[in-house]
This record gives structure tokens, C-alpha cells and sequence, in this order.
């Protein structure tokens, strides 16, 4: 749910926000192969005994100590990363198999990587599974998130979902960042035990700490609604504020929206516009509406019909059907357009078919008044039911043309 509030007969954006679940972070996984090669180069001093893996030798070459890359098996690791920067997946896998079987967790993990996402290997999600699990009894605190996150997609079962709890649990515990947000989700949820509303806010504000930029998201809009004990309009400007400087679209429209309507601080119509701006450039088609809004009504910006239109245009490209009703008011009123109500109205229709209840409370008036459309008692009382059932206090008799401003 997002906030904004409009002024009268101005059609409000969706309260159906796009983050309304608290969906699992996905743990970016690709780019930790890529830090595989980010270690201290091998001294002199270091296993000097140890050969390279490309020379023959009558001893055993020893790649891994203590969980750890001899020289020799750096010189393996890097050969892989070769292999790996040249999109030649098979062969790093068949390079690092031998560090990973020898113990060493970052390749564990590497090889679980490419199981999984790979442009050359078959996915397998289960021998995926088994590595990264080797890897987290090794330490590698990110495999967690991983185990977690394999073991959902696997199985809904009890056992799995607790298991994958615990994973994400330990890795929150080691700084995981990713489990943190995702221990959070599924405590929140109940999923694989008791739903813990305190523990789950505790792990979301730690990785909203830590910069999770969805972490960030969710608890500035936690604090915003209520959601989870948690409610501070300051600390949700905080907060969505972060994740708005982040490039967030969704963060920008909701701290756009509590700076257009002055909740949390300060009212700032002119900042609104701003956020409303690069939010609808990144795709956030609210935004676009809001913005067509802030022109139509000349707040935050000079008023700007064309403008207005101009971003209720987008609002529609970008699925956002508020901004339909909104364009058919300004062709209603011949607002930097030509007045043409049968355009309305084909406006108004659009938004109704896509569910915007304001779409039918706006065909209900056409119909009842004999603007733009047939006089049509019955139909209009159809639509006003419709209207009425998801905006109980909306005005739907009104003829438009004494209604629209």
C-alpha cells in the first residue's frame, strides 16, 4: 500500500503497492565467482615445496591446507577464473572440482554458483544444494543464503522450511546481509516456525543497515504503514529515502508521496515532483500519474496541461490505469485538448476494464446524465454498483460536467 492523497475528484493512484509481499531477496551469487581471484597473490614463502598443478611430479600436489589455497592451488583457481571470464563454464567447473573436493569453501561455493546459473551446464538445483551446504559447514557465510533459498525452491515441506530457516538464521548470524533480509521474511511469515514479528523486524533493520537496498525499502514503507510493530513516519522518510538514493522506484514514489501530502515532515510539492519524475523514468507508472497530477493542478511545478496529459499517456503505457480516468477528465474538460467526451469516456472505459472502480463511477455519471453516452438508467446503475463496492463514499451521480474541476 502507498501513500498519497489527492485532492478531491482527482483520482487517486493504486493502494495496491508493488512491494505489498515481502518477497525473499535473491542472493546475487554470479558476481562472488568473479571475487574468487581477489586474494593475496602466493609469496615465495607460502608451501614452497608445493609444485604447480601443471607440472608433473612424483607427490601428491597438494591444493588446499587447512581449508586454504596452496600457491599450487591458486595456480588452479586462477586458471578456472580464466576459463570463467571466457564464458567457459564447463571447463571452470572442471577446474575448481578438485580445490572443491579438497575442502576449500570458496570453491564450494563456486561450483554451487555455476550449478545453478550457468550458460553452458545443465542446472542442477540439488548438487547445487550439496555444495553450498559443504561450503556453509566450512564457514562461507553467503552459502547460507543460498542453502536457504535451494531448499524452498526444492520443497514446501516442514523439514525444508525449517532448514531453510536455520540457513538463513546462520547467516544472518555471520553478517550475511541477504540472509539477514531473508531471515526476516520468512520470521515475519511463520514460514518454517513460529512467526517472530519482533525477530523478523530486528534482522530486517539490521540489513537495512547493512545497505540491503530492498531491506531499506521494506522497513521505510514498514514504518510508513505500521506494518510489523514498527511506525514512525520520520524514520520512514529515513528510510525510503535511502533506498530512493539507491534508484529504488518504488522508494522515490513513496517518499515522493509523503512529501506531496506533508506525512512524516515537512510538505514539499516541489521535491514530490522531482522523485515523481525519476521514479516514472525508471518505470514506476503511479509516479507518472502523481506527476500528471502536480501539472494538472500546477503544485510543485507550473501548471502544465499538456504536461498533465503527457504523463497520464505514460502513466497508461506503464499499466498504471488511474492515469485513464485521469486523461478522460482532461478531455472532458478540454483541458490541453479539444473537449471531446466520447474520448472520455473511451478513457473511462479503459480504466474500468482494467479495474479502476473510478473508471465505472465515471461511466455510471456519463450514462445517468447523457454525457458523452447514451442515457441509460439501468447501465448506469450497474456500474455505479460496481464503483460503489470498492469506494463506498464515492460520488457516482453527479453529472460530471458539474463534478470535474
Amino acid at each position: 500500500m502507498l501513500l498519497a492523497h489527492l485532492p478531491r475528484h482527482a483520482v487517486n493512484h493504486s493502494t495496491r503497492s508493488t512491494h505489498a509481499s515481502f518477497a525473499l531477496a535473491l542472493t546475487l551469487a554470479a558476481s562472488a565467482i568473479l571475487l574468487a581471484a581477489c586474494q593475496t597473490p602466493p609469496t615465495a614463502s607460502e608451501d614452497a615445496a608445493a609444485a604447480p598443478a601443471t607440472k608433473a611430479t612424483t607427490s601428491p600436489v597438494i591444493l588446499v591446507s587447512d581449508g586454504k589455497l596452496t600457491p599450487a592451488g591458486e595456480a588452479v583457481r586462477d586458471q578456472g577464473l580464466i576459463y570463467y571470464k571466457n564464458r567457459q563454464d564447463a571447463a571452470t567447473f572442471h577446474a575448481w572440482l578438485p580445490l572443491a573436493e579438497a575442502g576449500h569453501p570458496e570453491s564450494q561455493f563456486n561450483l554451487g554458483v555455476l550449478l545453478q546459473n550457468s550458460n553452458e551446464l545443465p542446472n542442477d538445483d540439488r548438487a547445487a544444494l550439496g555444495w553450498h551446504e559443504k561450503a556453509a559447514a566450512r564457514g562461507y557465510g553467503e552459502s547460507n543464503c543460498h542453502v536457504g533459498n535451494l531448499l524452498r525452491k526444492l520443497s514446501r515441506d516442514d523439514d525444508s522450511l525449517a532448514r531453510a530457516r536455520n540457513a538463513y538464521l546462520r547467516g544472518a548470524d555471520m553478517g550475511e546481509s541477504v540472509c539477514m533480509h531473508n531471515a526476516a521474511a520468512v520470521l515475519l511469515a511463520g514460514e518454517g516456525g513460529p512467526r517472530d514479528a519482533a525477530g523478523g523486524a530486528m534482522w530486517l533493520a539490521k540489513a537495512a543497515e547493512a545497505g540491503l537496498v530492498e531491506s531499506q525499502l521494506k522497513l521505510g514503507t514498514a514504518y510508513l504503514h505500521g506494518n510489523y510493530g514498527l511506525n514512525d513516519p520520520v524514520k520512514a522518510r529515513h528510510w525510503l529515502g535511502k533506498a530512493a538514493e539507491a534508484g529504488d522506484m518504488n522508494a522515490m514514489h513513496n517518499l515522493a508521496s509523503m512529501l506531496d501530502d506533508g506525512h512524516g515532515g515537512p510538505k514539499d510539492a516541489a521535491a514530490a515532483a522531482v522523485l515523481y519524475r525519476k521514479a516514472a523514468d525508471a518505470g514506476q507508472g503511479q509516479s507518472a500519474n502523481n506527476l500528471g497530477l502536480l501539472y494538472r493542478q500546477g503544485a510543485g511545478v507550473k501548471r502544465d496541461d499538456a504536461q498533465a496529459i503527457a504523463f497520464f499517456t505514460r502513466a497508461i503505457e506503464l499499466q498504471n490505469f488511474d492515469g485513464a480516468v485521469n486523461l478522460g477528465d482532461m478531455h472532458f474538460l478540454g483541458r490541453g485538448t479539444k473537449r471531446d467526451r466520447a474520448v472520455a469516456a473511451v478513457q473511462y472505459k479503459r480504466a474500468a476494464e482494467n479495474g479502476v472502480a473510478w473508471g465505472e463511477c465515471r461511466l455510471a455519471a456519463m450514462m445517468r446524465h447523457g454525457e458523452g453516452l447514451k442515457r441509460d438508467q439501468k447501465a448506469a446503475n450497474a456500474a455505479e454498483s460496481k464503483a460503489l463496492a470498492a469506494l463506498p463514499k464515492a460520488d457516482c451521480r453527479t453529472a460530471l460536467s458539474k463534478l470535474l474541476r
